[in-house]
Parts: structure tokens; C-alpha cells; sequence
């Protein structure tokens, strides 16, 4: 694994390549940057998300931080879009969410926040990797200038009290019943009482972490137990997050699921029927993942589009550089003007206020947009074929035929996972039965290709 920083962070196996060693040579390196800068000791908020790991690599990171002068706030389990929320609201230099998403267990990652909960940029990046080398690595601090761990048992309710005042306590409980799945990650400790302040009775799926079985079968990455839970259950909506909070993926009260960009057509369509002019004036930011259902609709309402990649730091770069006040970055995550990283549990608070605001059921809200036919299948492929998948001749020639076969009415996505050695073969169009055989057409030759694994 590559120690290059990136904006989206580092991440990899746990304990192997995102290794403790790693992590205190970022924390330290972070700590001198920042403080040299600040010319006093710096500051940062570190959280984490439920996987096994997340312990003792936030450890190595608290340690590492010490090491460089700084001081670590520990804020807990709690998901990286509210610890980045505590950050634009707070007093601290920076910040660490040890987290990797809807990643299995094996996995995780560290994404890096700057003054105000934002992504660093390209250039304080490159300042904090050049002092992670151990040849470039300046001394540490002595006994007498170490830095200090403390634990914010306050953090929840601070997050819950900024929630709150942001999507307005509501006067009176509305008589919903919401089913949440945290995916047994970073929202579990919170998600309750989010839920309970926003006026809704809360039905909590997977919301008891062990270490092991975050994301597995449930969250975004495994939604038929939630969507047959709202069924049984006769709930209003249900909302399925990821391990580290980010991301929301809805289903309405009759089971069906509302992606990201059927989400987004919603908070838009709010928007123009309160006369808000600005999502005609500013638009919103997509990718090449947004649904090509969204495009329509956008067209037909008059709102402008941006493009961005579709890492969710280029989305949220994108929407401040030009004041857009919605946008979507794929996976479920759906990003917001004034808040400085996604946040799933804020997604479904905007959904459930304009639920409770119009009175209208979820799937009649999400009938604005007419989706196209989508169809994902996941491929795991050996970790030595990431990205060298592109080149294969076959693959590529098979890709061209897919392509000449869907014609304009449809489009074709791959998509690496950027922590699992895994391809999402996405296919849309007007007729699923095409895109279908497409997808597993696709998938099954890209499987059939890829070398066997090597034995150590």
C-alpha cells in the first residue's frame, strides 16, 4: 500500500498495511506540521468507527500525535461527518476519523480533517508526508514537551445539540416510525436519540458492534433485511447507513429503495416548491454515478449540473468553490453547502423533516424522479489486478461491445472500491432484462479472467 497522502485519506488491512507504525509516524508528522505553523502545541479531534482495529490504531495515532507535541481529544465512536461538524464548530487544529466506510472488518482507513472539519488540501498533505519518513522524521518531543490524550465524554451531546439546531427541534412528535440500520458502525452509540430529537419513534437494526461485524450483510452493504423490516414492521421509511456514517440509502414504506440520487431529487423538489431560488441559480454537484434518472429530471426542472469526481472530497471542493448547496458523491452519500463532510444521519433528518413538513408518504416524494433501470454486480478480483484489470485486451473489448450495445439510451460503470480488491459492474438503460444480461455477462467474463490468486 502506498503511504502517499490523499485528500480521501489512507487506508488498507489493519494492522498490516494501515499499520500502527504508520499511524504514529501520521499523527507525529501531523502534530509538528500543524504546530509549527501554529507556533504552540496542536490540537486535534480523533474518532473512530466500530471495527476491531479501530482501538488500538486510534491508539497509535493518540501516541504518535504525543510524539510530535500535539494534544489528542479522543471523541469515541461517533461517525466522521459529525466529528468534522464538532471540528467547523470547535477550537481545534485538525482532526482523524479512523474509519473505512462500508469496508469490511479487515479493513480501515484515515481520513484527515483540517480547521473547520475540512478535507486537507493537496499542499498540506505533501508538508505532513514530508516529515512521515523515518529518515526525515524531526525529533520527537522530550518528557518535559509531550503532548496529552483526553477523552471528550461530551462530544455526542454536543453533536446532537448542533444537529438539532441546524434541523430545528420539532414542537410535537409526528407519529413516524423510522427503521435505521447502523450497520453496526460508527453511528450505533447515537443514532438513537438523533432520531428520537427529530420528533420520529426510532427502530435500531444492527446498531450493537463487536469488532466483526461491521457492514457485514447489513447497512448499505445489505439492505433486503432492512427493506423487509419496514414491510413487516409497517414503517414510514427506513434508512440504511454505512459502518462509518456517511453514507444513507433510503427504502419507503413499502420496501422499495430510494439511492442517493433519488434522495437528492427529493431534497431538490423541496427546495423549488418553497421557492428557494437557489438550486435553479446554483445547481447541483453529481458524478458519473448519479443516476442517469437524476439527469433527467434535473433537465426537465431547470437546474444546472456540475461534474465532479466522484471521490467525496472533489464533490464537497467542487460545491464550496461555487456555492452549490446540494450534490451527491456516490455510495449513498449525499453532501450538503453547509456542512463540511457527508454525513448519513443528517441526510435522513433533511428527508424525514420534508416527510413531516408535507405530510406525504416517502414513495410519493420520491415519484418526482423516474430512476432508470440500474443494475450492480460486484466482482472480487485478486489484490495484485487492481487497476492492471484496465488493460487486459479481452475485458476491454468485451466493455466496447456492452457499450455499442446500450447505445444513448444507456451507459456502463466500473468501479474499483477504493479500500477492497473488488469491481462494481454497473449497467443502466431503458430495459432491464438488457442491462441484466449485460451486468452478469460482464461480470462472469472479467471474473473468468482474472489471474488466480498467487500462494504465498
Amino acid at each position: 500500500m502506498s503511504t502517499i497522502l490523499k485528500p480521501g485519506g489512507l487506508h488498507g488491512i489493519a494492522m498490516s498495511e494501515l499499520s500502527c507504525e504508520l499511524l504514529m509516524r501520521l499523527g507525529c508528522a501531523a502534530a509538528q506540521t500543524v504546530g509549527r505553523l501554529k507556533k504552540r502545541p496542536a490540537v486535534f479531534y480523533v474518532s473512530h468507527d466500530g471495527r476491531r482495529s479501530a482501538g488500538a490504531l486510534e491508539a497509535a495515532l493518540c501516541a504518535g500525535i504525543c510524539t510530535g507535541g500535539g494534544e489528542a481529544v479522543c471523541l469515541g465512536l461517533m461517525p466522521a461527518g459529525a466529528a468534522a461538524l464538532l471540528l467547523e464548530k470547535g477550537d481545534a487544529d485538525g482532526g482523524f476519523a479512523v474509519t473505512a466506510d462500508d469496508a469490511s472488518y479487515e479493513y480501515s482507513g484515515v481520513k484527515l480533517f483540517g480547521e473547520r472539519g475540512l478535507p486537507l488540501n493537496a499542499e498540506q498533505l505533501a508538508a505532513i508526508e514530508l516529515l512521515m519518513p523515518v529518515s526525515a522524521a524531526l525529533p520527537a518531543k522530550s518528557h518535559r514537551h509531550c503532548g496529552v490524550i483526553s477523552h471528550d465524554g461530551t462530544a455526542a451531546a454536543r453533536y446532537l445539540a448542533l444537529a438539532a439546531a441546524r434541523c430545528g427541534a420539532p414542537k410535537q412528535r409526528h407519529g413516524l416510525r423510522v427503521a435505521v440500520d447502523c450497520a453496526n458502525g460508527a453511528a450505533s452509540s447515537i443514532a438513537g436519540t438523533f432520531f428520537t430529537d427529530r420528533g420520529v419513534t426510532p427502530l435500531l437494526l444492527c446498531d450493537r458492534p463487536d469488532g466483526l461485524n461491521i457492514n457485514r450483510d447489513c447497512g448499505v452493504c445489505g439492505t433486503d433485511a432492512l427493506a423487509e423490516f419496514v414491510r413487516e414492521q409497517h414503517c414510514d421509511a427506513g434508512f440504511a447507513l454505512d459502518g462509518g456514517g456517511a453514507c444513507c440509502i433510503a427504502c419507503d414504506e413499502t420496501g422499495e429503495l430510494l439511492d442517493e440520487s433519488r434522495l437528492l431529487a427529493i431534497l431538490c423538489e423541496a427546495r423549488l416548491q418553497s421557492g428557494d431560488p437557489e438550486i435553479r441559480q446554483k445547481g447541483c454537484a453529481v458524478t458519473d454515478r448519479t443516476n442517469l434518472g437524476f439527469l433527467r429530471y434535473a433537465a426537465e426542472r431547470g437546474i444546472p449540473l456540475h461534474s465532479a469526481l466522484p471521490e467525496q472530497h472533489s464533490v464537497l471542493d467542487l460545491m464550496r468553490e461555487q456555492g452549490i448547496p446540494l450534490g451527491v458523491c456516490g455510495r449513498g452519500a449525499v453532501c450538503f453547502g453547509d456542512l463540511p463532510a457527508a454525513d448519513g444521519l443528517m441526510t435522513a433528518a433533511e428527508i424525514l423533516r420534508i416527510m413531516q413538513q408535507s405530510g406525504a408518504l416517502l414513495s410519493a416524494l420520491a415519484g418526482v424522479m423516474e430512476p432508470a433501470p440500474q443494475v450492480s454486480v460486484p466482482v472480487r478480483i485478486p489484490p495484485q489486478w487492481r487497476e492492471v484489470w484496465r488493460n487486459d485486451p479481452e475485458i476491454a473489448s468485451c466493455i466496447a461491445d456492452c457499450e455499442q450495445a446500450l447505445g444513448t439510451s444507456g451507459r456502463l460503470l466500473i468501479r474499483e472500491h477504493p479500500r477492497e480488491p473488488v469491481l462494481t459492474v454497473t449497467v443502466e438503460g431503458s430495459s432491464f432484462q438488457q442491462i441484466n444480461t449485460l451486468a452478469m455477462a460482464l461480470a462472469e467474463h472479467i471474473s473468468q479472467g482474472t489471474p488466480a490468486p498467487q500462494e504465498a
